[in-house]
This record gives structure tokens, sequence and C-alpha cells, in this order.
């Protein structure tokens, strides 16, 4: 296992822009191993993410099932959104709710972070747990088809048990939402 001294000479050569897209750039990084010898890694750096778990009433989740090209898949998700360029996590989330849920919340509690990929990209992604919703007016991308969906805590767990949600960051933020929220109440699945 690597020491705290071993992981702190890993040395970057190079870097060369491969592509850059609309919301990210690929970027393949020449590096140096504590050991002398050289790899590349091809590295996605992406601005971040928000992750909204909308709660509606005592467990009540608001869902969305969108297409996802990447998977050629239309599957079910807990809204999020990619931080535009300076935006903070919490203002994406906001106005991510919005746009695709046709929700805003009143009361908002960070519960967690985590990169998603950490062997092919930047990204990092903030959980969010928005409460005390209330209507608000719909506004989705161009690219977005989404469909929203109110379902309760049993049948959120069951959706994830079973292999009906497949998505990573709605599987996380459902389990930091058991484990920070419900654990307090008493509450276990």
């Amino acid at each position: 296992m690597p020491t705290q001294k071993t992981r702190k000479s890993f040395v970057q050569i190079s870097a060369k822009q491969i592509y850059q897209a609309r919301l990210f750039k690929l970027i393949a990084v020449k590096m140096r191993a504590p050991d002398g010898h050289q790899f590349q890694h091809e590295i996605i750096f992406h601005p971040g993410a928000a992750v909204i778990i909308p709660l509606l009433g005592k467990d009540q989740f608001v869902l969305v099932r969108q297409y996802r090209t990447a998977v050629r898949k239309v599957i079910w998700e807990f809204p999020a959104g990619t931080l535009e360029q300076g935006e903070a996590p919490l203002a994406c989330a906001k106005r991510e709710i919005i746009e695709e849920t046709g929700f805003k919340a009143k009361r908002w509690k960070k519960i967690g972070s985590f990169y998603p990929a950490p062997g092919i990209s930047t990204e990092f992604m903030h959980i969010f747990l928005a409460t005390q919703l209330a209507p608000a007016d719909m506004s989705l991308d161009c690219d977005e088809f989404i469909e929203r969906r109110i379902v309760s805590f049993q049948r959120l767990q069951n959706m994830i048990l079973s292999g009906k949600i497949i998505d990573g960051k709605t599987i996380i933020g459902f389990f930091y939402y058991v484990q920070k929220h419900r654990s307090k109440h008493g509450l276990s699945f």
C-alpha cells in the first residue's frame, strides 16, 4: 500500500488538451511514478455537479426519468446538473430542482460529496437534501425529455435494491439520506 510519501512523489510531466466540449475537456496527462517510470492517462476535466434529493412531505421523493445517451437507456434518478462556470453547488441545485422537477425548495442541507469516476474524471458531485417543496415552473433544457414521478421511501428502496435504479448518484444519495437523516430518527431499512 502506498505511503503518504509515495503518493506525493507522483510528478506531472506534461498535459495536452485532446478535446474541448461544451461541458468538459479531455486532457492527456503524462506522469512520472515514484519508481521513475512514465505513463499517460486521459482525464476528463469536469466542473462538477449538484445532486438533489427532493423530499416532498414525509418520505415522498421526487424522481426524474430521462434518456441517457451514454448508456442508451431511459433511467430513473434524482435530479442533478452540471455546475456552470463560477457557480456554487447550492446555486446549481436550486436552479436544477426547478428546471427538472417543477418544484422549488425552501430548506436545503448538504449531506455529502463524492467522485463518481475518479479513474477517468475530475467530476465532484455535491448531494443536497431539498425539503419544504412548493410548485414552480419547470423549464427543461432543449436536450432534456423528463418524466417526473413521486415515490415513497419503500418504493425508492425497492427500485434501488431490485436494480430498477442503476444511476450511481441516486444510489449514493439514497444511502447518504438513510444514514444521515433517517438514522437520527431511529429509522433504518
